[in-house]
């Protein structure tokens, strides 16, 4: 691979997979500031994985995969605080896995299958609230598996292969092994659930009229929790959390337990969808959800029951583009190289979602009010969850609900 590809500053995809390539991953890759997407898997490149990778905070997906990397991996890769997809899988990684990966809070998928890696995994994992899949089998890792959803859900084909994990997985040695580290994993499990209930009684206890109801929800993975911990950080969406009104419904911040923040976008009356439309919407609110761009806000979920009606979206700390033109002071200093910027991320928006997602989502209501403005005045584009699914080839609209999304409704 050339170190000379460290030049190209507005690259924002690289993509060599399934090649021939030999030799080592160039430092100079950490180089390519806007790069969102890195694929160099199923080569013969070998050496370490450069430290400098970690310098990537743009990067939404990477795939080192099959491969000869050799040595740890660096605990810089910690520092790509926008990765959601990260693939180290078959290759010669040795040491323990870093506890700087628990830093990836917006990971999602994760492989380390099939490395020499070692030791125990429970810090590592613990905080990444984000991760639904998971593969650490084939290697030598040991102790008790963190109690989150992606370990949770897993089947033993994912740890299958160590030299001995234990933890709630079907065809694995159970918590109750009685080692030192699995029995202090125990205790820590069985304190944490203790303070969970205390927090899911004390929620129920502030449900009025309801609180025994399954709510209807789309979401990735434990989504009646989802449901009850929005419930509780809003205090039941109490007024000083709002953050915006408009003619259907209003917007709150919400900081979960977690520690993660959520823009929740509350209708002024719950969403009531009959059942023969209820697949089709359920289709679309996926195919929303699977939207993953830098320049769009992303929708996380739809929560539903007969009180409350909500879409959830990752919570952004900003302003919109109308209120900035409207502000004489702030629009001294909106000079020119600001707003190129802000129309080329509205512009690699619109191609991601009519290009390269399928079927094309289209947008069909961009504004001023729903182009969002980071403190870098880098541009988000929001309610594309008013978009409607065009289906390839076909001049027909599908039945998407109309006017959701992440802006004042």
């Amino acid at each position: 691979i050339p170190k000379d590809l460290g030049k190209l500053k507005l690259l924002l995809q690289l993509l060599l997979d399934c090649n021939l390539l030999a030799g080592h991953i160039p430092q100079e890759v950490g180089a390519l500031s806007n790069l969102e997407t890195l694929n160099i898997a199923g080569n013969n490149l070998s050496g370490s994985i450069p430290t400098q990778l970690g310098e990537g905070s743009h990067i939404l997906f990477l795939n080192l995969s099959r491969n000869n990397l050799e040595k740890s991996i660096p605990i810089e890769i910690g520092n790509l605080q926008s990765l959601q997809h990260l693939d180290l899988s078959q290759n010669l990684l040795t040491g323990e896995i870093p506890r700087q990966l628990g830093l990836l809070h917006r990971l999602e998928i994760l492989n380390l299958s099939h490395n020499l890696f070692s030791g125990s995994i429970m810090s590592t994992f613990q905080d990444m609230i984000n991760l639904t899949s998971i593969d650490i089998s084939f290697n030598e890792l040991e102790g008790s598996l963190p109690n989150i959803p992606a370990f949770r859900n897993a089947t033993i084909g994912v740890v299958r292969g160590n030299k001995g994990l234990c933890g709630d997985i079907a065809g694995l040695s159970p918590f109750l092994i009685p080692t030192l580290g699995c029995l202090l994993s125990l205790l820590l499990v069985v304190g944490a659930s203790s303070i969970g209930c205390q927090r899911i009684r004390k929620t129920e206890a502030t449900l009025a009229n309801g609180s025994n109801e399954n709510p209807w929800v789309i979401w990735s993975f434990d989504g009646r929790m989802v449901y009850e911990s929005i419930i509780e950080a809003t205090e039941e969406f109490d007024a000083k959390y709002c953050i915006s009104v408009g003619g259907q419904g209003s917007v709150y911040k919400a900081q979960l337990q977690t520690g993660e923040t959520l823009a929740v976008k509350k209708f002024k009356e719950a969403v009531d969808i009959e059942m023969v439309n209820q697949k089709a919407f359920e289709q679309e609110i996926h195919a929303l959800t699977e939207v993953r761009h830098r320049n769009i806000i992303r929708l996380r979920g739809f929560c539903s029951s007969s009180r409350h009606s909500f879409l959830v979206y990752k919570f952004l700390e900003s302003s919109s583009l109308k209120d900035v033109l409207n502000n004489e002071e702030r629009m001294a200093t909106f000079g020119w190289n600001m707003r190129v910027n802000v129309v080329k991320g509205v512009a690699y928006a619109l191609s991601y979602m009519h290009h390269e997602c399928s079927p094309p989502i289209i947008h069909r209501d961009v504004s001023s009010k729903n182009i969002l403005l980071d403190e870098e005045y880098a541009a988000h584009v929001s309610d594309f969850g008013m978009a409607k699914v065009l289906k390839p080839y076909s001049s027909n609209w599908t039945s998407i609900a109309g006017t959701f999304g992440y802006a004042a409704p």
